[in-house]
């Protein structure tokens, strides 16, 4: 398989990714900047899963920018929920939305290159005093992933509008992001506990005193984010896709339930660390319920957990008695606070506050113009075009066929003869709307390239 990044341009892309401010996201340097992490999130994934040597992840670290990376991820995050809602009041009907899907976007390949660099304890030594905001970020993240399986995300994915609104369809969008977020997060604080020498205390602490990580992990075993039943039977995430499960593979741990159950292991198991961590009543109560999860079907897929049951075992008889017997008194500690989130707040204020960075914003966001609307799609297609290549194999099509489905005028599900078009790329046929459903999960990515696409030529025209 040919690389992503060829070597020559590697040590480039990496000497260039550099922390952006909130008024910059969207700009040209900005969008540059994208380009380059997009693919070199692509090449470090291609290099871990072909066993190769791991450049990427070297040179990020050798060059210090996993801080940078964690920066970039709050940027966005702050983007997200200080600058779009006011942009939104602008404009809520936006003629085209590519810039803003590709913010969200930028944060999930931020977040995907971590991961990959983190999965080696020299990538989380390297993190060393932005381990605690990173620590802040996962613990939000997953957080939010536990949010959206509450109020049902899960079931709504599985009754996809294909009329629904621009705004329906970007909170979506958003929401499908969130859930990526938080599931690498997972893989990520996984890692994190799993190198905990190699962290700061004031990372460790942060994990048990200040976010109660094992709390956190009891409602993520609860909530199952990994799993959920369909139209289409059982599905589990597998790969970073919903994949429908059959007989043996239906009891068979996937990767993001594995890591939950490690971390919490690494936790609870590690001694030095839960003598920080007070066993009350209600921690007792509620980490005692992980204990019926251990059933033997997951032991024996995961034998070190039997460690983990002894110990809830113990604290269900009253064990965790003996943490708070043996807690000594808290003397006074100084450790690290988080700077990055608190710095692009006071950056953000310096540059007139979030009101006028959305205002000044607008016009690249809020864009009428059906040039520059081209022009950023035909960027983006480019930039993505390695993620568009699988979906194009699957669906035995490309781009470029749109010309004979339209002379055909025939369904692209069932192949019979079809008048309705697609409401939005006004180029995909479609005999009736049940068709169109089951065809959106794989068009709707297209689609937004699709409609452009035709726009532009029927303004030429």
């Amino acid at each position: 398989m040919s690389d992503v990044v060829y070597p020559e341009e590697l040590v480039y892309f990496i000497e260039n990714i550099r922390p952006y401010q909130l008024h910059e996201v969207g700009n040209d340097k900005w969008l540059e900047s994208h380009e380059m992490i997009i693919k070199l999130s692509q090449q470090a994934i291609l290099e871990a899963a072909t066993h190769r040597e791991e450049s990427v992840k070297e040179h990020l670290i050798l060059r210090e920018k996993l801080k940078i990376l964690i920066h970039e991820a709050y940027c966005i995050l702050l983007w997200k929920t200080k600058i779009l809602p006011q942009i939104l009041e602008i404009d809520p009907n936006p003629e085209a939305t590519f810039l803003i899907y590709t913010v969200f976007f930028h944060e999930g390949s931020v977040i995907s290159l971590l991961e990959t660099a983190l999965f080696h304890q020299n990538g989380c030594a390297s993190l060393k005093e932005s381990s605690v905001d990173l620590v802040d970020y996962c613990a939000q993240a997953i957080a939010q992933l536990i949010g959206l399986v509450s109020m049902g995300y899960h079931e709504n994915e599985t009754n996809i509008d294909v009329d629904e609104s621009i705004l329906t369809e970007m909170d979506r969008q958003k929401r499908d992001m969130l859930y990526k977020i938080g599931m690498r997060c997972i893989s990520i604080l996984n890692y994190l506990a799993d190198n905990m020498d190699a962290l700061p205390c004031s990372a460790t602490r942060r994990m048990v005193t200040t976010h109660d990580i094992p709390w956190l992990l009891a409602d993520l075993l609860s909530f199952c984010p990994w799993y959920r039943k369909t139209s289409k039977g059982i599905q589990k995430f597998i790969e970073d896709k919903w994949t429908t499960v059959t007989g043996e593979d239906v009891t068979k741990v996937v990767k993001h339930e594995a890591q939950t159950w490690f971390c919490l292991r690494q936790i609870l198991c590690n001694p030095s660390l839960m003598e920080t961590y007070e066993m009350n009543d209600s921690r007792q109560k509620r980490l005692g319920q992980c204990q019926g999860l251990l059933h033997d079907t997951l032991l024996d897929q995961l034998p070190p957990l039997i460690e983990l049951k002894h110990f809830l075992c113990t604290l269900s008889m009253g064990g965790g008695n003996n943490h708070q017997s043996s807690k000594k008194k808290s003397n006074l500690i100084l450790e690290e606070l988080p700077e990055i989130k608190e710095n692009l707040i006071k950056e953000a204020k310096q540059n007139g506050g979030y009101h006028v960075i959305a205002q000044n914003q607008s016009d690249t966001f809020l864009t009428t113009s059906k040039e520059k609307i081209y022009s950023l799609a035909q960027r983006l297609n480019s930039a993505y075009n390695t993620d568009l290549l699988a979906e194009m194999e699957a669906n035995e099509e490309s781009l470029s066929s749109v010309g004979k489905i339209n002379d055909e005028k025939k369904c692209r599900i069932c192949k019979k003869q079809a008048e309705k078009k697609c409401s939005k790329c006004k180029t995909i046929f479609y005999c009736s709307r049940q068709c169109q459903l089951d065809d959106w999960p794989s068009h709707k990515k297209k689609c937004i390239t699709l409609e452009t696409t035709t726009k532009t030529t029927e303004t030429a025209d």
